[in-house]
Parts: structure tokens; sequence; C-alpha cells
């Protein structure tokens, strides 16, 4: 008889005593680990007890799984020995389970600073952090109360760039939320370790309190992140404004899309829903809320409750829109930072391509530009075009640019000795100055390089080009046709003004043509914003057109908006000079009033 044979019984013998091994071992391993629960006297249950549980029950599994292996000596070929190998491997699977978890188990016991704390240190900093969270958090509630406060500011049927004191505002409370959201996400980040304290009793009351820090933490970032971000985004301008740089704050670009990015997105909905869940766990199995009671922090968790309802409180399709917004917040910076430096090199190539006529060479002349200046006074708005370039294909209307008129250093001296200016000026600096003493002194460096000469030439006029908002002489803004309105204001008004224009010098043109922003401008909204009124300033209300779904200001609108007023008592602007374009004769020439209000109208590539 063959030996294999013989020895298939004792194999069998041995399958079964280890397959009876590997039960007891894995029911002993669970009626442990039920009984350690419930025993609960104070020891840990990381990292001995677990450890020690997960390892018998492997081994036990192990044994299992090779008392399956030696019972498989049926010479049987069959569906049998098929079901028999599946069961190996099923057993197989639970070995490599409990093998992760115990990997799972060695990093949850590996050392943060949080756990390295001594039950000393870890009372004096979870009483430092718990006062810190309550006092960030009562101030973003107030940073929130503040902008809920200013309805029209956010009013999504009108909504409009933020005016100079709403911009002020806005800044003010954005520099607040920015700094106590960092200083609240501190606090999160360092309690978020609570899992490592062991759950046991010898652990629980840190395990609990960490878990209830960081998450409350989370609670009061993810809820007021999202009622921030659906008020704001109600109106694009303040989002705009929100994510331009703030020089003389900490703010950089994109503060806001990083803010919605950060807080909103659909990681942070799934911590909040996974911290839900184990807050039940604590409050139902692990006694929490008495630990709480008896730590002196029942007010944290009373606060959990409440950011909970209020959570609950929002409309799910809102929050499910704002976790979205944030979700794609990062691709839609991707593709502005890839569109954008496109777009510029594109504009800057139109700008610089001319169909007919040498690059430079224009009509007007600089005769005609001499004897239209005596006409001119500070605060006149300029309208001037160039024919044939390519740049005109991207801009509506007839009149593709605006500059602001200032004026010869002698002329701004003399036209602003006036006595409101004067009472104005000493209102500001305490003094007697006069308008030419304060722009020197105010901008020393603009002011020099406007007093410099540009080939026997003194610089005039201040306009965006894409250079960036410089100051230049008439001959350099001037084209084929240039036109001349004047505000309809006194001459405070028309210094206030200059004085903003001057604020403005040395900013980069805006290639997104965002008028909620100031830290780069186009054409229009230099004009715009130095005529803007706001706080002791009567300024001109120069209202905003919506084009593509953007609020902005083209040229060719303000010559609109004169053409349309220019028979009222009460209209905005007046009339001064008009040069316009006689393309077939190669010369520009003196236009009247009437031909100046049709020329809104002429198409883009009309040149008489």
């Amino acid at each position: 008889m063959d030996a294999s044979v013989l020895r298939q019984p004792r194999r069998r013998r041995l399958a079964v005593v280890l397959q009876v091994i590997g039960l007891i071992g894995l029911g002993g391993a669970a009626g442990a680990g039920v009984g350690f629960t419930v025993a609960d006297r104070g020891a840990r249950w990381f990292p001995t007890t677990f450890d020690a549980l997960i390892i018998g029950a492997g081994l036990s599994l192990i044994m299992l799984l090779g008392g399956q292996v030696m019972a498989d000596v049926s010479s049987d070929a069959g569906r049998s020995r098929i079901r028999i190998r599946k069961r190996s491997i099923v057993l197989l699977g639970l070995v490599v389970a409990a093998g992760l978890v115990h990997l799972a188990s060695c990093r949850m016991q590996r050392f943060s600073p949080l756990t390295q704390l001594s039950p000393t240190e870890f009372a004096e900093a979870f009483q430092a952090d718990l006062d810190a969270y309550q006092r960030l958090d009562a101030g973003l509630a107030k940073q929130l109360a503040v902008l809920e406060a200013h309805p029209a500011m956010f009013d999504a049927a009108h909504a409009q760039p933020p005016t100079d004191a709403e911009a002020r505002l806005l800044r003010d409370v954005w520099v607040s939320i920015y700094d106590q959201v960092f200083a609240l996400d501190r606090i999160r980040l360092f309690y978020e370790d609570w899992y490592k304290f062991d759950p046991s009793r010898a652990q629980r009351a840190c395990h609990v309190r960490s878990f209830l820090l960081t998450f409350a933490a989370e609670l009061s970032l993810y809820e007021k992140a999202i009622r921030i971000c659906r008020l704001v985004a109600r109106n694009p301008n303040i989002v705009a404004f929100l994510d331009a740089p703030h020089p003389g704050t900490d703010l950089g670009p994109e503060t806001f899309s990083t803010f919605r990015r950060q807080l909103t997105g659909s990681a942070d909905a799934v911590r909040v829903g996974a911290g839900r869940a184990y807050f039940k766990v604590v409050e139902n199995t692990l006694e929490g809320r008495r630990i709480a009671v008896e730590s002196g922090c029942e007010a944290l968790w009373d606060k959990i409750e409440t950011q909970i309802r209020l959570l609950d409180a929002i409309a799910p399709a809102e929050w499910a829109a704002a976790t979205v917004q944030g979700d794609i917040e990062p691709l839609r910076r991707g593709v502005l930072r890839v569109w954008y430096p496109s777009l510029q090199k594109v504009a800057t190539w139109m700008g610089d391509t001319r169909l007919r006529r040498r690059v430079g060479e224009v009509l007007v002349t600089d005769e005609q530009l001499e004897e239209m200046d005596r006409l001119l006074e500070p605060g006149d708005v300029l309208f001037t075009r160039k024919n044939w370039y390519m740049s005109n294909i991207g801009l509506p209307g007839f009149w593709p640019h605006a500059v602001l008129y200032v004026g010869g250093p002698e002329k701004l001296a003399e036209y602003f000795d006036d006595d409101a200016v004067h009472a104005w000026l000493r209102e500001r600096t305490g003094r007697q100055t006069t308008f030419v003493e304060y722009l020197s002194q105010t901008y020393p460096h603009r002011w020099l390089e406007y007093s410099l000469a540009v080939d026997g030439r003194p610089h005039r006029v201040i306009e965006s080009v894409k250079d960036g908002v410089v100051m230049h002489t008439l001959s350099q803004c001037a084209g084929d046709s240039i036109a001349v309105l004047r505000p309809r204001k006194d001459k405070l008004a028309k210094a206030q003004a200059v004085v903003e224009a001057f604020r403005h010098v040395g900013k980069p043109y805006d290639y997104q043509f965002d008028f909620a922003t100031d830290h780069a401008l186009v054409c229009t909204e230099l004009v715009w914003r130095s005529w803007r009124p706001g706080p002791g300033k009567e300024g001109l209300d120069l209202p905003l057109v919506e084009i593509a779904g953007r609020l902005t200001l083209p040229a060719n609108e303000i010559a609109r908006l004169y053409a349309e007023t220019a028979d009222q008592a009460d209209r905005p602007l007046d009339f001064v000079y008009f040069l316009d374009a006689r393309e077939q004769e190669g010369r520009s020439v003196i236009a009247d009033e009437p031909a100046f209000r049709r020329s809104r109208n002429r198409p883009k590539w009309d040149s008489p």
C-alpha cells in the first residue's frame, strides 16, 4: 500500500486539531475583546490589549487556514475540492485583514505633539485653546453679522462694484475673517490627533475632549465658510474684490478662492459627516456628555449641537452648491492662470498690429493738439481713436479709448488756485498749501516724473495703456480722432479727480477688465475711479453697463451718455472739442458737436 495513503488519517487528525485550536483562539480573542470592553477598569486598549487581540486572532486564523489546507487531502477532484479552496482563500483574506488592522494600530500608536503632553500640560493647553476657540468663533460670527447687515452690497439683482466706503468695510472685515480662520484652523489641526488617545478609561477624557474641540473648530469653520461664501457669491464683483491683492495688508491674490477651496469642498463635508457619526458614538458609548460636564466643557458640547442645527438649517441645494464651488475652484483658477496670460499676449499683439498705415503714424498733428490744449481744463475726459488697429476689434463701439486730462504743471497751479480747493487741502493737511505743493509732497516720485518733459513736451494726461497707468504727453495719447468732454463740476471736484488719478499711477493694465478691483485698471476704469463719488467727494457718476455678464464701461458708452443727455439742463457732461479723421484726405479736421453726437453710432471700422 502507498505510504501517502497511510499518512492521510494522521494528516486529517492534525488538521482537525489545528482547526479546533484556531476556532477556540478566535472565540477567545472575541470573548476577551468583549470582556475587556465591558469590564473596562482603566487599562489601555492601545497598544497592548488591542495588539494582543489582533495577533491572537491572526494566529488563530493562520491555524484555521493551515488546518483547512491539510484537510484538503481528499482524492476527489470534484466540487468539494473547489469549495475547500474557496474557504482557504477566505481565511487567507482574513489573515491579511488582521495584518492590515495591526499596521493601522501601529500607526495610531505613533506619538504626536498632542499625545506627548503631560496631563498637566494637556489641561493647560486645552483650556487655553478652548478659550481661544470661543473667542475666534464669536469673532467670526461678529464679522459675518457685519456683512449680513449690508444686504444691498450683496444684492444679486443689482450687483455693483463696491463703493470706496464698502471697499474699506470689506477689506477690514476680510482681514479679520482671514486672520481668525487661520488661528481657528491651527486649533483644529493640533487636536485632530484625538484618536491617538486611548478610548479606554485610561485616556478617555483626553480622547473625548480633544475630539470635541477639533470637531467644534471644524464645524465652526465649515458653517461660517458656507454662510460667507453663500453671501459673497451673490455679487461677483465682491468675489473679484476679495480675490484681488490688497497692498498694506497680509492679503495676497486669490484669498477668497483659497478660502472657498480649503473650507467648503467635499473633503470638508466628509470630515463633518464623519465627525457627526463619531459624535454619536462619543455620546452613546463613551459617555461623552458626562465627561464634558465633569471636565468643565459642557458649553463646548452644547456649541457643537448648535452648530449642527445651523448646518441642518442650510438648504441641501445650497450646501451642495457651496461644496461644488469649493471643489471646482482649483480647476477654475487653473484655467484662469492659463487663459489670462494668453489673453494678455493676444491683446498686446492686437494693440501693436495695424492693418493700414505704419504703426505710430497718426492724422492729428502736434499743431492741432497745441491749439486744442489751450481750450482744455484739468479733469476733462478725452476720447481717442487710432484707425486700423486690430485692438479696435475687441472693443465695442467707435471710441475705444478714454483718457483723463490733467494739464501741464503751470496750468495745474493756476487753475486750482481756488478758495474751495485751498480749504479742502487745509482740511487734509492741517496747513495752508497749494495744489501743486500737495501733489509734489504726497506723490513725490510721480510728481517728479510728471514734471519732466518728453522731447520738450510736458506730460498732460494720465491714461491706462498696455504698459499700465502712465503719464503721457498729448502727442503720445492722440491718434486719428480725438474728442473732449467736460464734467459739469466745480474746481474742487476736479481737483479731487486729479488727485485720485495720481494715486493710481504705476498700476498695471487690467486684462480682465474687472471694475470690482483697483489693483489693475483699464483706460475707462481710470476715468471712472478718478471721477467716482465717495465720502467727501461729489464726483461724477458714470453708470456701468453689463457686457458678457460683467459690469464695465466702454469709452463709447460715455459718448452715448453725453449724446442722450446733451439737451438736458442737468446734463453731466459738456462738449468741448472734436478732431475727426478724414482717412481719404490723410488728415484730421475740426468737427462740430452734432458730429460728435453721431460718432458713437459709427461702425468701429468707419473712417470718413
